[in-house]
Parts: structure tokens; C-alpha cells; sequence
């Protein structure tokens, strides 16, 4: 981690408890008040098979340490819970489905910004993150301050440039538990450039999104729209063996960055829930 995004991770923490505030209104656009009780997806973050790489044990711990924020708590307490946006899989039996409920909570706004994007030549592929570091640094400089809050990287540099290797993704050792990412591209002479990436982390049957920006000067192209619909439509349309069994979407919660970035989640039909953990099978 660099010390720009440590600083920057430093900062939402100290953030947090304030974002509470933004709760209530939050609420609201889903029909919602402060005391109502959320409803709670329960995770499985055990594969259904039995997992043999090592990455995986400690994928789990690490859902289980991050996750654990999102629990329902009693009382006058649960009003300081991050609240978890998530999209429930089972409800879209096919990434078409989706793509209607979107386009009709959006007044078709996302799906033509999708398309314009399309006719203007940006095309998504998934990527080894680890493969466009010099591009990732330019997309991080491009804007200070974003829908999340400041971005220090863009502020004091993102430390020493690198090139991008554009190295061909790798399969993950294990279905059920893994890191991987989708970029946006646009074609120049020199080949082409990556202007946008999402990179999602699945433990089990729920996978969260880890890691997304776009270029400034991209935004308004509808890179960001174009690539969001991409991932959906590759998590939904169940071919992949990366994505079989899948239940859960989460994107953050719901307090978090700015009144446009919680619209966005709205409009992409996330929900706010609680999460918890379902207890592992036997061995």
C-alpha cells in the first residue's frame, strides 16, 4: 500500500463516525426510518467445496474482520452501524433482467450512457490489476477530489512511476475466493490505454467491490457506467466458474462518500442491509 492511499484509508476511518448523520435521509429514499430494522444476509463465506490453497483461510478472516462493521447491533447502537449496500443475485435470474431493472430505475439514463460510451470506442476485458500500475497512477491523479472524499494520491503523487506490462489475467487458484479485476480501455496509437478499473473480492457466495476509479477526463464518457455493466453482466450470466454460486453484491455502505455516489448505488438497485455470518457446515 502506498502511504497516499494509507493516509487516505486513515481518513475515511476518521470520517466514519460522522457519516452516521447522512443515515436518516439515506433511509429515506428506500422507504425507510432510523428505527426500522434492516433486513440481514446472511454470509457463507465457506466454499461448498473443500478449499486447499492457502490464500483462502486467510480471504475468510479477512471478510470476517471487514464484514463485522456491517453486523446488526442492538438497540441505540445500531443507528452507528455502517450499513452494507448490497445487490441479492437470486432476484435476477439473467444479467438481462438486471439490465431492465436498472435502465427502469434510471429512466434509461445509465444504459445510454453505457451505449455512448460504447460508440465512442470503450471496450472492458478483465485485467491483472498488478499489470497497469503507470496507468492506475494517472487515473488516480486525474481528479483530487472524488464522490469518496480527497484523493491524497492526486494531491502529492503517487510515488515512483512504473509502465504498464499489460500482462494477461490469471485463472484464481480457487472459484470461491479471490481478487479480480475489469478495466476500460480506450484504443490509441500506442495500443491501448486503461481509463477506468473495478477490481471485486469474492469470499464465498458474496463478493464486494474492492477497488474502482476512472479517469477524469472519462466521466462524462461513460467509461465508469460501460464498465460497471460489463462486471454485472459477467457476475449474472453464471458461465464463468469464478462466479457460480454467487448470492451477494456489496458496494460499500450505504453512509459513505457523497449524496452522487449514494445515488449511484440506488440507481444500480443496491439495498441497504445488515450482515451476518452463517455458521460453517461440519467437517
Amino acid at each position: 500500500m502506498t502511504l497516499a492511499k494509507l493516509f487516505t484509508s486513515r481518513l475515511h476511518n476518521l470520517l466514519e463516525p460522522w457519516q452516521s448523520a447522512a443515515r436518516k435521509v439515506r433511509l429515506r429514499d428506500f422507504d425507510l426510518t432510523p428505527d426500522d430494522v434492516l433486513s440481514i444476509a446472511h454470509l457463507r463465506p465457506e466454499a461448498p467445496h473443500r478449499c486447499k490453497h492457502p490464500l483462502c483461510g486467510h480471504l475468510i478472516a479477512d471478510a470476517r474482520r471487514f464484514h463485522q462493521r456491517n453486523a446488526p447491533r442492538p438497540g441505540f447502537r445500531r443507528r452507528f452501524v455502517p450499513t452494507a449496500m448490497l445487490l441479492d443475485l437470486a432476484r435476477y435470474p439473467t444479467s438481462d433482467a438486471y439490465m431492465r431493472a436498472v435502465s427502469k430505475r434510471s429512466h434509461g439514463n445509465i444504459a445510454r450512457a453505457a451505449r455512448k460510451a460504447a460508440r465512442l470506442g470503450i471496450n472492458c476485458a478483465p485485467i491483472q490489476l498488478e499489470s497497469y500500475a503507470a496507468s492506475m497512477a494517472a487515473i488516480s491523479e486525474s481528479k483530487r477530489f472524488r464522490s469518496g472524499g480527497p484523493v491524497l494520491s492526486a494531491w502529492f503523487g503517487a510515488g515512483s512511476k512504473r509502465v504498464d506490462t499489460r500482462d494477461a489475467p490469471a485463472a484464481p487458484a480457487c472459484p470461491s475466493h479471490w481478487t479480480l479485476a475489469w478495466g476500460a480501455f480506450v484504443q490509441e496509437s500506442a495500443g491501448p490505454r486503461l481509463v477506468a478499473y473495478l477490481s471485486l473480492r469474492r469470499v464465498g457466495d458474496m463478493c464486494r467491490t474492492h477497488e474502482l476509479m476512472c479517469h477524469g477526463d472519462y466521466l462524462q464518457a461513460g467509461a465508469m457506467k460501460r464498465l460497471f455493466l460489463e462486471v454485472a453482466r459477467w457476475l449474472m450470466d453464471r458461465q464463468a466458474p469464478e462466479v457460480q454460486c454467487l448470492r451477494w453484491y456489496m458496494y460499500g455502505a450505504m453512509e459513505h462518500g457523497s449524496r452522487g455516489l449514494h445515488e449511484w448505488k440506488r440507481l444500480m438497485c443496491f439495498e441497504p442491509a445488515n450482515l451476518t455470518f452463517a455458521s460453517p457446515p461440519d467437517s
